[in-house]
């Protein structure tokens, strides 16, 4: 495995051209299919949804490449996992050392996968289905601002286009057209809910727990307006006030029954199985082991020794981590075991509607009530039975992390909250026990939760053990961002300099993006 990553970091490097600068190639019919036998069972619609919603994450059938998708950048970035391989010599992203032939893919599949998609599913159905329309919409949105939140400024609004640079939209011009796009998915599916037209021809091959469901769809749609606006609330509060009251007024996911998940075996299921490539990481254990947390026992398997242990971002690991001592460090469990890739949880929205709240919106309850309802509905969704006395524990905190292997890696507890709700807290206290909450709630989400820890700071997590980015991310800061793909440079160069010059500051991790202002404003 360390060797497919390693060999297809330098072909995607150099081998790829633009994704966004070769229209015309990926939209290009191979199978060489009329549009008439494609219309045939709406196929011509049906299938381009169903390859958006396959690649949100690659999945481990498509090939390998979801391990630097998602899993080797963001889940570690987050705190949530480490890797106990030496990719690169222990000269990759766990040492900051960002690979760019690894972290190119996310953006190349996007654009393969997820753009070209929602393209075509505008073309034929826009004017004469637009309930379909619609749909891929919220598969476009949801897939797109999380490459946003990866890189920065993007090709979103001038995708297709025909002209030799394709300009790049500013993430803030990104995210305006995201908060359009979703309120024209839900105005259209309301209007079909209305009139009773359901989803024909779609439910048997929806491969989400959704189905042809609008009710579902309208909340998801809504839900994620929510996130996005709570991701814009520091650098521009009046816009994300208005978009976030008008997502919650309109209906968000509040039950686990509607709950958004992708039907199929998780990736990390075999990351962490039988490649080895991922375990626990040293944040999440030091809060959830401080916590006691009893949603441990779905999220990770116990070590030999019959603990939940641990991996420092950054450590310089070896043959201990990897062959000799491997059942010193957890596995990821049960929640990537069961046949779903969650999408949008229910608890995730009751976090989100606390910290609304908090910000002095109308969010349908108080900062105290709707945390509360959030750690209980997460409970719920795992089985951990009933959270009252975790939820009024004003005592545990987070735990110091001990490496079992290198002492160097050991390191003083951080995030130093209790669970417990304190009304006379300041409110960045209050929102540092909102966002642990979040955080663990939405695992293993990574990429969202990357997102939200460089928003907000919390919850507090620890920095790498060692930072090889040649300064390029400062010492003492965490990473930012991932930088734009080498073929972009080579294939778009008019289009990297427009995202360059958008972006603000030099293509490296350590360049905050728009939304990561550093203050969190009440």
């Amino acid at each position: 495995m360390k060797n497919k990553l390693l060999i297809f970091g330098v072909l995607l490097a150099v081998s790829f051209g633009s994704c966004t600068s070769d229209f015309n190639d990926i939209n290009n019919n191979d199978a060489n299919f009329t549009d008439e036998q494609l219309a045939q069972d709406f196929n011509n619609i049906k299938g381009p949804i169903q390859a958006m919603q396959r690649s949100m994450y690659t999945l481990v059938a498509d090939g390998w490449q979801g391990d630097i998708q998602f899993n080797l950048n963001a889940d570690m970035f987050s705190g949530y996992m480490a890797t106990p391989h030496d990719f690169g010599g222990n000269s990759n992203n766990s040492t900051y050392a960002l690979v760019d032939g690894w972290n190119g893919y996310a953006w190349e599949n996007a654009y393969q996968k997820e753009m070209i998609n929602a393209y075509n599913v505008e073309r034929v159905a826009k004017n004469q289905y637009p309930q379909y329309y619609a749909w891929s919409l919220i598969l476009k949105v949801y897939a797109m601002h999380k490459i946003a939140d990866y890189y920065g400024p993007i090709v979103y609004t001038k995708f297709g286009t025909q002209e030799k640079t394709i300009p790049y939209d500013s993430q803030q011009e990104a995210y305006n057209q995201f908060f359009i796009d979703l309120k024209t998915a839900v105005d259209i599916l309301k209007a079909r809910e209305t009139a009773d037209k359901p989803f024909n021809y779609f439910v048997s091959s929806d491969g989400t727990s959704a189905g042809g469901d609008y009710g579902k769809w309208i909340k998801f749609a809504n839900s994620l307006r929510l996130r996005l606006a709570l991701r814009i609330s520091n650098i521009d509060p009046v816009k994300a006030k208005a978009e976030g009251e008008a997502a919650i007024a309109s209906g968000v996911i509040e039950s686990n029954a509607d709950n958004i998940y992708y039907k199929g075996d998780h990736p990390v299921k075999t990351y962490t199985g039988p490649w080895y490539d991922i375990k626990l990481g040293a944040s999440m254990e030091s809060i959830m082991n401080g916590y006691a947390d009893p949603r441990r026992a779905q999220f990770f398997h116990k070590t030999a020794n019959g603990t939940y242990q641990g991996i420092r971002l950054g450590s310089l690991v070896n043959d201990d981590y990897r062959f000799v001592k491997e059942d010193q460090f957890s596995k990821i469990g049960a929640i990537v075991e069961n046949g779903q890739i969650p999408w949008f949880v229910a608890a995730e929205s009751h976090f989100l509607r606390a910290e609304a709240a908090l910000r002095g919106w109308n969010a349908g309850g108080t900062a105290d009530e709707l945390y509360k309802s959030g750690i209980a509905t997460s409970f719920a969704q795992h089985g951990a039975g009933d959270a009252t006395v975790y939820t009024n524990d004003n005592v545990l905190t987070a735990l110091n992390f001990v490496d079992p292997i290198k002492s160097e890696n050991n390191i003083a507890a951080v995030n130093n909250v209790t669970v417990a709700w304190n009304s006379g807290a300041s409110n960045d206290v209050k929102l540092q026990k909102i966002m642990t909450q979040k955080w663990i709630a939405i695992f293993p989400d990574g990429q969202e939760a990357w997102a939200e820890v460089r928003r907000t700071g919390y919850p507090k997590t620890f920095l790498p053990t060692n930072n090889f980015s040649a300064g390029k991310i400062p010492a003492g800061t965490f990473v930012k961002r991932l930088n734009f793909p080498v073929s972009e440079k080579t294939s778009n160069p008019g289009g990297y300099e427009q995202g360059l010059a958008k972006l603000g500051g030099d293509d490296t991790g350590g360049t905050k993006l728009w939304w990561d202002t550093g203050v969190n404003q009440f």
